[in-house]
């Protein structure tokens, strides 16, 4: 009915609960009969005394009465026997013994180590043996425990077959409502090997999340937003695969180009070969960059940058005094008075504003000036980089950081770069724990915000 293996879930919850079931009736079974058990012994010991001062009111003439005596018994006298033994001054001593008396004393008995009222005789069974002197007159009793085992057998043969009838009844139902609260996670389960060994992935496979119980229902939600984010990871490296392939592509066919032309035709027209080692030269050299950028990239995404105090203010008047004469815009500041202070790391930041100040220059007239506004905006150091370009539309603002993305593809080749600059801006800013934000620029233009983390 149930097919449980070893080490699943379900058959440890069934052999744990079951053992656990197993241990609570033996315990409490076990409890019940030795307090029983007690209970009866205790009630047998008194029942013996009291037959013992019985029998003392049965003796007529110094000699015991035993008819009188088991009538006026408190207990069956059946299974009981008695030595009374009488020793009156200036009188012959006697003793007397009840029915069948004799013939137990010939018998063999065993008095237990302990307990050493407890006698014991193969054919007779456990008995009690009780004393007392009364005036000259000394009595023994001993008082069998044959009902008092009988009850105690019947508890025990009981208990044996509750534990059976527990055992097997409560495996089953352990074990069926293991499989009903272990059946969210095994459909999980199930799910999860058929992406996992399904032929064609669409890459946005998700498992069905239960709502019930919480925990298989929080496991599952927090499995698909995993596998989103993996999923999102492997559409970006497909993306940026056919990105990389379609951008080398162009330099390699144009310098495979310039080859065969040289070889076809150098010899002929020795003039060419010049402008076409030149062009093959500023193609090698694209080729470097967009590489160099593209390993870059690759190493930021396992990377872990250390963050320390940093003066804004400082590293941006550095910047602009060492970068000036590489752009044809004016630059102009317009900084926060006294130090602005953020977590950052300085060859992090350094490299986002080259960044970001190379896309101004690409992007913008020559005559325009580019504006570095540093401020603080609800607490957290802010730094802004406009320029008086043509602008990126509301349509292309969140696509402008992804790899190789350009928003005028009809120039991307007019244009100089690899088009990975701003996704590097990107992955710097993340790795820093800071935020960059594209705003218009009046009249026109485009804003680069970047927000700093201060701790």
């Amino acid at each position: 009915m149930f097919n449980l293996r070893g080490k699943s879930n379900v058959a440890q919850i069934t052999r744990s609960f079951t053992w656990m079931m197993l241990l609570i009736v033996l315990i409490t079974g076990t409890s019940i009969s030795l307090v029983v058990g007690y209970r009866l012994t205790r009630n047998r010991v008194d029942e013996a005394r009291a037959l013992t001062k019985s029998l003392d009111r049965s003796i007529i003439d110094d000699e015991p009465d035993w008819n009188r005596w088991s009538i006026n018994s408190p207990i069956n006298t059946k299974n009981t026997f008695v030595k009374v033994q009488t020793n009156i001054p200036k009188r012959k001593a006697h003793t007397f013994y009840s029915k069948g008396t004799v013939k137990f004393l010939k018998a063999d008995a065993y008095q237990m180590p302990i307990l050493r009222s407890v006698w014991y005789l193969p054919k007779y069974g456990f008995l009690y043996r009780a004393s007392m002197k009364s005036d000259h007159i000394y009595y023994e009793t001993w008082t069998s425990f044959q009902d008092v085992s009988h009850i105690f057998k019947l508890i025990l043969e009981v208990l044996v077959l509750v534990l059976i009838l527990c055992s097997l009844l409560g495996y089953f139902i352990i074990a069926w409502l293991a499989r009903r609260l272990n059946k969210p996670l095994a459909s999980l389960t199930t799910a999860a090997k058929q992406i996992n060994h399904s032929a064609n992935i669409s890459y946005h496979e998700a498992l069905p999340v239960p709502d019930s119980p919480d925990e298989i229902h929080d496991l599952g939600t927090e499995i698909n937003q995993l596998l989103k984010s993996l999923n999102e990871q492997v559409l970006r490296d497909h993306q940026f695969v056919s990105d990389a392939s379609h951008e080398l592509r162009t330099p390699l066919t144009a310098i495979r180009g310039h080859i065969s032309l040289i070889n076809r035709r150098g010899e002929q027209h020795p003039e060419i070969i010049p402008k076409s080692l030149k062009f093959i030269d500023e193609e090698s050299a694209r080729m470097q960059t967009l590489v160099e950028s593209l390993l870059r990239l690759s190493r930021m995404d396992h990377v872990t940058i250390e963050r320390q105090p940093l003066d804004v203010n400082q590293v941006v008047q550095q910047t602009v005094e060492n970068y000036q004469a590489e752009i044809s815009q004016p630059l102009q500041l317009d900084l926060t008075a006294g130090p602005l202070m953020a977590m950052i790391n300085l060859d992090s930041l350094q490299q986002i504003l080259v960044a970001l100040l190379t896309n101004a220059n690409k992007y913008s007239p020559a005559d325009q000036p580019v504006t570095l506004t540093t401020s603080r905006v609800n607490g957290h150091p802010t730094l802004a980089i406009a320029d008086l370009g043509t602008g990126i539309d509301d349509d292309h603002k969140a696509k402008v950081f992804e790899r190789f993305y350009r928003v005028d593809q009809a120039r991307s080749q007019e244009i100089p770069g690899t088009g990975l600059g701003l996704a590097i801006v990107s992955r710097l800013v993340t790795l820093n724990h800071a935020q960059i934000a594209i705003s218009d620029h009046q009249p026109h233009g485009a804003v680069f915000t970047l927000t700093l983390a201060t701790k």
